[in-house]
């Protein structure tokens, strides 16, 4: 581990000396004013694309081949009037019955050919708005966060804007309409954006990109092209009002009829003031089931609720989740303001919750108090430095009955040179427990990393006073000290058949937070074999000692997973083997045993409308290697969706769970004619299984819900 570790840090001191590779110079290119508006009917015809709009023809490969000739060509049109943004995409290709295109739910569509418009309309670098279309004119859209070395698309931000395609003998075109009100940008005259088009042909497994990128230089969004939009725009003033009507109807209960309203204000471009009033915080779909025994931490559950999830990228942190929303169970009333202006970006939440949770475990079910309330007010503001990076600051404040807990924090991630990398939180806290009071008491974190085309590397710390406790976030784990170091090394054969192969290793050790002795430690390596930009196989190995109750516990785990989408009709199919040692976390007499985890997906579409998708887990737990069973744990959910319509469709939902012989089924009509304007009715059953194997109804509960989105 030792010597792993060292070779780590050679090969990060080396990547050090050796010269940066600089960004491309950056295009710019005005976007032109057309004379008329374009209709969007997915159809380039008798449209002033070929006449006024600006052409961009000389897309080329990301992969298989870095800025390869692609298979296809693709043609993209661009233009604009005072309301809209305007794009369209003319994707030739020579086997048209081959392109992959289902009617489906909005966001659903990440496994079909489909066409992508990336607009960074701050020009940080850092974020930008993605909107997606496949041939058949389903939208999805989200946001690409590029910070620290690392990207993430958050599928949860949600625009308003309108598309069509068609699948034609050349091919297929898609249009595109994107209200300037649906942005946020700087509220200047001459606006400066940043833009790139993309498509993919998912047969091939081609991702073809303007304007042309290295790989050499981390992150898409550095490399994109700058377009100017120059003169008078609609700028996003308005008043949005969401009313919302849920009613519940529960076993052996009478109906509940809840009334709501969400206000939304565009202060400017740039700022958005949201209000809620009895919110509407329901889930039309329940968790995914997770394997929850033999757990020595508690599981984390996403976040699913619209107040919530809008703006929420500006809430992320480096490492430690400050702010963790599910903690706040059953908000009366919630408000939130976020925007940017000049460098700075920043967002208040303000909730006041009627059923808090002070634990971890209780957040997945809502197990709050009943007699307390509890007021949550959470403050971050970030400043842009230098160039693509930040510094940060939180607080996030938590006020029960006299009680209270509050975190405040400094963090940044800065980027150097293209390939550099150092991002670091400073947190600190104080908890009032009745008349019990703690010291400020401090979380760190930092880590250093390198990038480039073929190796990368990084060496990191982390500390957590036994006494660290944020009440807004997700803190599972305290009192210790981690450091550790990973590398990887990565080979690019950009055949058709095999895109990538990356090597990685990592090792690092956990220590008391006062004190020398050894919690934990590990060494992993890791394999992954990109066949496409759509299918992988990963092969990983760690050997390491993980501490409980005063004992070491030294543990060998091997790893196969993987993921394919190679028919259309089947995809993806994935699948995970774990086999190794585990620990059984009995509190008055753990062991060392062993254990297999099992993992199967796949999603069939035996037609345009259909899918049917299956998910499997299984664990099975022994004493040691073909000794006594201790226990066998399943799960599986089924999930039927049939697309009448891109607005209306019918779901169904199977869960069971073999461990606590539980049976839960759902049934979901929902029509959602755009985000905000939606109706859902739903039912939903649990079943138990008694000693005889009968399943007897446990509790169900058959909702409705109604929101219509008014733009003033």
């Amino acid at each position: 581990m030792r010597i792993a570790a060292i070779l780590i840090v050679f090969q990060l001191i080396w990547a050090s000396l050796t010269l940066p590779v600089q960004a491309e110079d950056e295009s710019n290119f005005s976007i032109p004013v057309l004379s008329e508006s374009p209709k969007i009917d997915g159809e380039l015809n008798n449209d002033p694309w070929e006449r006024e709009a600006l052409k961009i023809d000389n897309f080329l490969q990301f992969v298989p081949k870095e800025k390869g000739i692609p298979t296809e060509k693709t043609v993209a049109y661009i233009g604009r009037d005072e309301k809209n943004l305007y794009i369209a995409f003319r994707c030739f290709d020579s086997q048209p019955q081959k392109i992959r295109a289902a009617i489906t739910n909005r966001d659903n569509i990440i496994d079909d050919d489909w066409v992508l418009v990336s607009l960074d309309t701050f020009n940080e670098k850092r974020r930008a708005f993605w909107f997606f279309l496949n041939p058949l004119g389903v939208q999805m859209d989200g946001m690409r966060i590029e910070e620290g070395g690392s990207d993430n698309l958050d599928g949860s931000w949600d625009a308003v804007f309108y598309a069509e395609g068609r699948i034609d003998e050349g091919g297929y075109t898609a249009e595109l309409s994107i209200p300037f009100k649906s942005l946020r940008f700087p509220d200047d005259k001459n606006k400066k954006w940043g833009l790139i088009l993309g498509r993919t042909i998912a047969r091939t497994g081609e991702i073809v990109i303007w304007p042309p990128v290295s790989k050499d230089i981390p992150g898409l969004l550095t490399q994109q092209s700058i377009i100017n939009i120059d003169g008078k725009v609609e700028k996003g003033k308005n008043f949005e009002l969401m009313p919302v009507v849920t009613s519940l109807k529960k076993k052996e209960q009478g109906a509940d009829f809840q009334p709501g309203l969400n206000f939304k204000w565009g202060i400017n471009s740039d700022m958005t003031l949201d209000m809620t009033l009895n919110p509407d915080f329901s889930q039309i779909e329940a968790d995914a089931p997770q394997i929850d025994v033999n757990q020595r931490f508690a599981l984390y559950y996403p976040e699913k609720r619209p107040f919530f999830l809008e703006g929420m990228e500006i809430f992320r942190f480096p490492e430690i989740e400050m702010v963790y929303t599910r903690r706040i169970i059953d908000p009366l009333t919630g408000a939130k303001l976020t925007g940017k202006t000049g460098r700075f970006t920043y967002g208040l939440i303000s909730a006041y919750d009627t059923s808090p949770t002070e634990s971890l475990w209780e957040v997945h079910n809502g197990e709050g108090y009943e007699t307390d309330n509890a007021l949550f007010n959470i403050f971050r503001v970030k400043a842009d430095v230098f160039s693509e990076s930040y510094v940060g600051f939180c607080l996030a404040d938590k006020e029960i009955d006299g009680s209270y807990n509050r975190v405040a924090g400094l963090d940044g991630q800065l980027k150097f040179n293209q390939r550099f990398f150092l991002s670091f939180q400073a947190l600190a806290s104080k908890t009032k427990y009745g008349q019990e009071e703690s010291e400020l008491v401090p979380a760190v974190y930092t880590d250093f990393s390198y990038f480039s085309k073929h190796v990368g590397g990084g060496i990191y710390w982390m500390s957590m006073h036994p006494d660290f406790e944020a009440s807004s976030g997700f803190i599972n784990r305290v009192d210790y000290k981690t450091v550790g170091a990973y590398s990887f090394f990565r080979l690019l054969p950009e055949k058709k058949n095999l895109s990538q192969i990356d090597f990685r290793l990592q090792a690092g050790r956990r220590y008391d937070y006062f004190g020398s002795n050894i919690q934990d430690e590990w060494l992993r390596t890791h394999v992954n074999f990109r066949f496409s930009e759509f299918s992988q196989l990963n092969l990983s190995y760690q050997r390491s000692m993980e501490q409980y109750s005063g004992i070491d516990f030294h543990k060998n785990t091997l790893t196969l997973s993987g993921e394919f989408i190679m028919i259309k009709w089947l995809s993806p199919l994935g699948f995970q083997f774990q086999t190794g040692n585990s620990v059984y976390y009995d509190t008055e007499d753990p062991f060392l045993g062993y254990s297999n985890v099992y993992g199967l997906f796949m999603n069939f579409k035996p037609s345009k409308r259909l899918q049917m998708g299956i998910n499997f887990s299984k664990q099975t737990f022994w004493e040691k290697w073909g000794g006594k069973q201790i226990y066998d744990y399943n799960v599986i959910r089924q999930r039927t969706t049939y697309q009448l319509t891109k607005e209306l469709s019918l779901r169904a939902i199977v869960d069971y769970n073999h461990f606590y012989k539980k049976l839960y089924g759902s049934f979901l009509f929902s029509y959602i004619l755009k985000p905000g304007t939606v109706f859902f009715l739903g039912l939903d059953n649990n079943l138990l299984r008694d000693e005889a194997g009968t399943y007897i109804q446990d509790d169900y509960s058959v909702f409705i819900k109604f929101s219509y989105w008014w733009r003033i």
